[in-house]
């Protein structure tokens, strides 16, 4: 599944990108934080940004990581609710930034950009509900499943690494550190995977598919 940029034309992209003005942030840098009322989006240029959400017992849940052509922000821009997460730079990142106005004016004027805003929204629902029908299943089964979604939106097909840290991918797969790194340690030995600081390298997408079911 494309990315938000990746789903327009050139010609939408000049038309974000004369619009929109590109910024960098540092690494460690919060972009927006959780119930604050910011409603500007950003379209990720280059870099990492982690997703995060505070949880009833004041855990601090990874909701996603995002990365080159994903957009943020997008449903405070048309809502004008409060930000639901905090969004943090993971490494140094460029972002082309727009104003809540002027996105919802570019999504009135231009149907393939909304259609693009509304493919990405429902793809991410379609993700949420997934990761809810897999809280059920074991610790191995989450952290398979996470590492598989995380590759293929990598554009991994079978072999390739991905910048995780284990703190990120034991919040997304809503498991205990100790427990992913149990989990982390049986799929080394099997030799599906090996790790190194912030990277997992990935030997065989097929065989984690085969440690969901």
């Amino acid at each position: 599944m494309d990315r938000f940029w990746g789903l327009l034309t050139p010609a939408e992209h000049e038309v974000l990108g004369a619009t929109g003005a590109e910024r960098d942030y540092p690494p460690g840098s919060v972009i927006c934080a959780e119930g604050e009322i910011t409603r500007h989006v950003l379209v990720v240029r280059r870099g990492l940004l982690r997703v995060t959400a505070t949880t009833a017992n004041g855990y601090e849940k990874v909701l996603a990581i995002r990365g080159s052509g994903d957009i943020v922000g997008e449903r405070s821009a048309v809502d004008g609710l409060p930000r639901s997460a905090t969004v943090c730079a993971l490494n140094a990142v460029r972002a082309l930034v727009l104003s809540a106005p002027t996105f919802v004016a570019l999504c009135q004027r231009y149907p393939r950009i909304s259609w693009a805003v509304l493919t990405v929204v429902i793809t991410r629902q379609r993700d949420t509900d997934r990761q809810r029908t897999q809280i059920s299943g074991t610790a191995t089964q989450r952290v398979a499943a996470v590492l598989i979604d995380v590759a293929l939106r990598r554009g991994i097909a079978d072999q390739g690494a991905v910048s995780l840290s284990q703190e990120e991918l034991a919040g997304i797969a809503g498991t205990s550190r100790e427990s992913l790194v149990r989990v982390l340690r049986s799929l080394r030995e099997r030799g599906i995977i090996s790790t190194g600081r912030r990277k997992i390298e990935i030997h065989q997408v097929s065989r984690l598919h085969d440690l969901t079911n």
